[in-house]
């Protein structure tokens, strides 16, 4: 029974958009037919049913008068494009009749209704002016564009200002009324006229398609005859036993080089087929080389999907536009076959000197790099090739080579050679893919394209924790941007909530438009996005106290995670928080254990309660990344540094050192034993600022999430017994105080001395006295001034404080 009440309040928002798309769906075709009716009109047709009434539409007399109609849509169209075209507005009236159509759109498409009810109140008053206009002609077409009304107003018009002030008047009236009201409504029609034509080259593209695959099965039957032709050619060859034909013979053995095509098909180019001739023959004698087919993505439009949702507090929100994102300029897959043959060759020769033989050869071209994959022969030891790394780069002149050795899963040795022409990745081409569109992961980020070209896409959810790390300008705040765009386009703010700490101050801050609808508040800051580094330490408590808060709340409901919670109740659901870190040596530096602390707390625990780190630095060395965060840490992305010690620290491997930059990265996931290459996509802050601007200028959400307030510091050691009273000062202030004023003079050094007090505790107990007014401000070396005299005028001051 549970059940099926969750499937009923589930299916609510369904039957809702049903029934909005059959209104809009009976919208469309009602104004396609009476468009198509009033186009059809005949002046002959309404001497034929003048004399049929309205209810006799459907009687044994109209079927008599049918055969006579002209209108191909019947009595029913001609009736009504008489109607329109004699007793209303004329042949302007497709205008609002138009509006119809925009309207079922709308309504389909579930969009707003806005742009359809100005084109309805824009078309109306055109028509209207433009009826009236005809009316103040007397061309022989002026009474079907006129119509009744038409008429009727031009006549009024003309009696009343005059026939010069009519044209005027309806001409001010029409340019004024398209100049406020035509730019939004043609932007609109736009729209809808791009969609429409790209849903009509659906069947174009699946025709071209057909033919090329039907082109691609006949050059294989070709290609299949002339291999049998040719086989069947050499047996004969070997049947003759004369010794001209041996050096024919000894050729044809030494060109084993293959591609993924065998042989040419019949239809390719002369060029092509010269390329590859020249490519056999400046390569005799030496292993096979297969060329990998990339990966080529089914591209989808994320705007076709369901972009107006209904949030908890009943407001609606939008989800952004693909095409607030530059358009992707067109990308050929051609392939540099000579660049790929001089690389192998020169590949093979350096490894011909140190006596490393290759059985086999393939290769995946991807948009930064190429892959070669070498089948060893079973003598050769793979850590022979591994240490040749800097000897094959100096061989190939390479900016640097990447040696993976051995493939995982795989007989052979990955060796990673620069493209002679990089390509770039945009954002909108890794998002506008069918699996981004019908993923079904939680929380689904984009990293970018593998050396297959195949879009890399993971789940936050499952990593659960990512670190980030690489040199200045690498590629690392680009990624960052990249991911939490990934995240609005694919997560409501219902579902996902941001915390932002960015030190530099300059890398998160167009993230403030989002303040009223994904980003978290703290109690007693105003700021969302933290910059201080104490402040910072404060909103990750307020993180780890939101962390303990959750893991009561499933505790009661008996549940192990935050999934099955909003599951359980999904009335109930909470967001899932994603907090961002950009810069973490920044961070501790100035703030050291006290931002460790959480940081280590929110990774070990708050995997289950929906607490996701994203966390980024430029400095990758032990003392910022520490063995506690990296344990923490299973997943990990690698820009290009400067050593491979930094890659070490990273990735607990070398390869990073030897990255390209520009958003070239090593992916480590936690459940794969080696890095994988990736290419981030690259988003500009314009387009970034675009998104965030769009989600900023909707309707600010009534139920803000607002982190709780972490519990008074509870330390250990030197802090145990400091405990702090509910006015904020020190338990042992008034001891201190008169320390300081027996002895009249001030120093850090004594408090810790007399009070045993540790450093920290003690700079903050002066702190609290030169607040107070007991002891003057710091003036460099020299000791603070007691400003108290006596101790009669200490208890005066402490009683004041006190009441």
């Amino acid at each position: 029974m549970k059940r099926e009440k969750k499937a009923a309040k589930g299916s609510a928002p369904d039957r809702t958009m049903l029934k909005k798309e059959i209104i809009g769906i009976a919208f469309m075709l009602g104004s396609l037919y009476l468009i198509c009716a009033i186009l059809s009109f005949h002046p002959d047709d309404e001497a034929s049913f003048a004399a049929l009434r309205w209810y006799d539409i459907f009687g044994k007399a109209a079927s008599d008068v049918a055969e006579s109609i002209h209108n191909p849509f019947g009595l029913l169209g001609a009736r009504l494009s008489a109607f329109f075209i004699n007793s209303f507005l004329g042949y302007p009236v497709i205008l609002p009749v138009l509006s119809m159509f925009f309207w079922g759109w709308s309504l389909l498409r579930a969009k707003s209704l806005k742009p359809a009810l100005f084109f309805f109140l824009y078309s109306v008053v055109i028509s209207i002016v433009a009826a009236s206009m005809f009316g103040l002609t007397s061309a022989p077409f002026s009474d079907v564009m006129a119509g009744t009304i038409g008429r009727m107003l031009a006549a009024l018009l003309s009696t009343v200002i005059g026939f010069t002030g009519a044209w005027v008047l309806l001409g001010v009236i029409a340019v004024v009324l398209t100049f406020y009201m035509g730019k939004s409504v043609f932007a609109a029609l736009s729209r809808i006229v791009v969609t429409v034509m790209r849903a009509a080259s659906v069947p174009a593209e699946a025709i071209r398609s057909w033919n090329e695959e039907r082109q691609e099965k006949r050059a294989e039957k070709r290609r299949v005859k002339q291999e049998e032709a040719l086989r069947k050619k050499e047996e004969q060859m070997r049947s003759v036993p004369a010794p001209v034909m041996q050096p024919k013979e000894e050729h044809r053995q030494a060109v084993p080089l293959t591609y993924d095509e065998p042989a040419l098909p019949a239809d390719a180019t002369p060029a092509a087929s010269t390329t590859l001739q020249q490519l056999i023959s400046q390569v005799p004698g030496e292993p096979e080389m297969i060329i990998h087919q990339t990966v080529r993505e089914k591209e989808a439009d994320l705007d076709e999907r369901r972009l107006k949702v209904q949030t908890r507090d009943r407001e609606a929100y939008r989800f952004p536009s693909i095409d607030l994102l530059e358009k992707v300029p067109e990308d050929n897959d051609h392939i540099d076959e000579h660049h790929l043959a001089e690389s192998k060759r020169k590949l093979l020769e350096k490894l011909a000197i140190y006596k490393i033989e290759v059985k086999r050869i393939s290769t995946t071209v991807g948009p930064r790099v190429t892959l070669f994959e070498l089948e060893l022969a079973p003598d050769v030891k793979v850590s022979r090739v591994k240490s040749l790394e800097n000897d094959l780069a100096m061989a190939l002149s390479a900016r640097g080579i990447r040696i993976i050795a051995p493939i995982p899963g795989k007989n052979a040795v990955g060796v990673e050679i620069p493209n002679g022409k990089p390509k770039t990745v945009w954002l909108r081409s890794v998002l506008q893919v069918e699996k981004f569109k019908n993923s079904k992961m939680v929380l689904p980020i984009v990293l970018g394209k593998t050396i297959a070209n195949e879009v890399y896409i993971a789940d936050l959810a499952t990593m659960p924790h990512l670190l980030i790390a690489g040199a200045t300008g690498a590629g690392k705040s680009v990624c960052i941007n990249v991911i939490i765009s990934s995240l609005l386009y694919a997560c409501s703010p219902d579902k996902v909530k941001f915390v932002m700490v960015d030190p530099k101050r300059v890398e998160l801050f167009q993230y403030q438009h989002l303040k009223n609808h994904f980003l978290m508040r703290f109690p007693g800051i105003e700021e969302q996005i933290i910059t201080d580094p104490q402040k910072a330490v404060y909103a990750l408590k307020c993180v780890v106290k939101e962390m303990e808060l959750r893991y009561e709340t499933l505790e009661k409901a008996g549940v192990r995670n935050i999934g099955d919670l909003n599951r359980r109740f999904p009335e109930e659901a909470l967001p899932y928080i994603v907090v961002v870190i950009d810069e973490l040596a920044d961070l501790m530096i100035t703030a050291g254990r006290e931002v460790e602390e959480p940081i280590i707390r929110i990774a070990q625990l708050a995997r289950a309660v929906g607490i996701h780190l994203i966390v980024a630095t430029q400095r990758p060395s032990v003392d910022v990344i520490t063995g506690i965060i990296k344990a923490n840490f299973p997943s990990r992305i690698a820009f290009q540094v400067a050593s491979r010690v930094d890659s070490r620290t990273i990735l607990d491997s070398s390869g990073a050192d030897q990255l390209l930059g520009n958003g070239d990265m090593l992916f480590q996931p936690s459940d794969q034993p080696k890095a994988m290459r990736i290419q981030g996509p690259y988003v500009s802050s314009g387009e970034v600022e675009a998104i965030t601007s769009f989600i900023g200028s909707q309707h600010a959400l009534k139920n803000l999430c607002v982190l709780p307030a972490p519990d008074s510091q509870k330390g250990n050691g030197s802090q145990s017994s400091g405990s702090t009273e509910k006015d904020g000062r020190d338990s042992m202030f008034e001891e201190a105080a008169r320390l300081v004023v027996m002895h009249q003079q001030a120093s850090v050094s004594l408090l810790q001395r007399r009070l045993r007090l540790g450093f920290s505790r003690a700079g903050r107990v002066m702190d609290q006295l030169e607040f107070s007014g007991i002891v003057s401000e710091a003036d460099g070396s020299r000791a603070r001034e007691v400003l108290i005299n006596n101790e009669d005028s200490l208890e005066l001051l402490l009683r004041n404080l006190d009441g």
